[in-house]
């Protein structure tokens, strides 16, 4: 276990600073200020609102996955937490903080709670594919994404096998010999077989592509308007789709340099100059973080939760 979390914290040490040296290294620091200086500060302020509005899209579809009885407003709350622990802590320990404050707020168990979860995050997984894919075509950087793709499919593979053959599943499930584990593992199962239809799978995906869509505003409104680039659609698209994988990848606290590094290299297949792509990733950067960071702490602080607990339960589970 410390061997792991040693390695762990390694390959996070050295992708954090790796972005880190790709972002500012020979960085002209009075041309960053005079980008930033261009851009509008009425713009800025009306797409950081557009930006705070998209929250309720995270909200609708906790609530959807809980089956509508975990309400709007708690998850929300969730989400803000989630994100205000991610942004403050490495290894997306926010996902598992989601999933204690819906247990504390509406009595599910741990497995559902982690089960739900599960579902949002493989579902932003598939959005990511689907998008990763089509701008992978479009500029032929097919080999960029496959490595997602193994893993979403292999997912996708292991669903249909529980699905299809439960009984099976059932007596694979049995030799688990990790408690926390198979409770999870139970809780999918039992999804998979009783709750999880095809009408479920479609809403779950309008209600993904609905986050996506009013996720990627604010970064097309920051390039278009507030930067003002002559951008493409689709080059656009590339950028945000970059970032997103950037802002996914398990290292900093809010993917602090590594979102940065991934918008310049979006931006740099487009021949934008270094110090505006650094200027418009910090720009977007921080319209994501300190609103979420802000709120969620406060959520935090009011569940009676504590990042001190939740970081021992991860301990407790990945020691089980």
């Amino acid at each position: 276990m410390i061997l792991k979390k040693t390695v762990s914290l390694v390959l996070r040490t050295a992708l954090v600073g790796a972005c880190l040296v790709y972002a500012f290294w020979g960085v002209d620091f009075a041309e960053l200020g005079k980008a930033f200086a261009r851009f509008d500060a009425t713009a800025i302020a009306i797409t950081t609102v557009v930006s705070i509005l998209g929250y309720g899209a995270m909200a609708l579809r906790m609530n959807f996955l809980s089956g509508y009885t975990c309400g709007n407003a708690v998850g929300l709350k969730a989400f803000l937490l989630s994100m205000a622990v991610n942004n403050v802590v490495p290894a997306k320990l926010g996902e598992l903080a989601k999933a204690f404050y819906l247990r504390k707020e509406c009595g599910y168990s741990l497995s559902q709670s982690i089960s739900m979860v599960f579902w949002e995050r493989f579902f932003d997984l598939n959005a990511i594919l689907a998008m990763g894919l089509v701008v992978a075509f479009h500029f032929k950087l097919k080999m960029a994404f496959f490595p997602l793709a193994i893993g979403v499919g292999s997912i996708w593979a292991c669903l249909f096998f529980v699905r299809k053959w439960p009984e099976k599943a059932e007596r694979i499930i049995a030799i688990i010999p990790f408690e926390r584990l198979r409770e999870f593992i139970v809780e999918v199962k039992l999804q998979l077989v009783h709750g999880v239809t095809l009408r479920y799978l479609i809403l779950l995906g309008v209600y993904t592509a609905l986050v996506w869509a009013l996720y990627a505003v604010p970064t097309f409104m920051v390039i278009f308007w507030v930067a003002g680039l002559k951008l493409t659609m689709g080059q656009t698209l590339a950028v945000f789709i970059i970032s997103s994988l950037g802002m996914a990848m398990p290292s900093s606290p809010g993917a602090v340099g590594v979102f940065e590094a991934a918008v310049i290299f979006g931006l740099g297949l487009f021949k934008v100059d270094k110090e505006l792509a650094l200027a418009i990733g910090l720009l977007i950067h921080m319209m994501q973080y300190i609103p979420t960071t802000v709120t969620g702490l406060l959520v935090l602080a009011r569940s009676g939760l504590s990042l001190k607990s939740i970081r021992h339960s991860e301990e407790a589970m990945e020691d089980a």
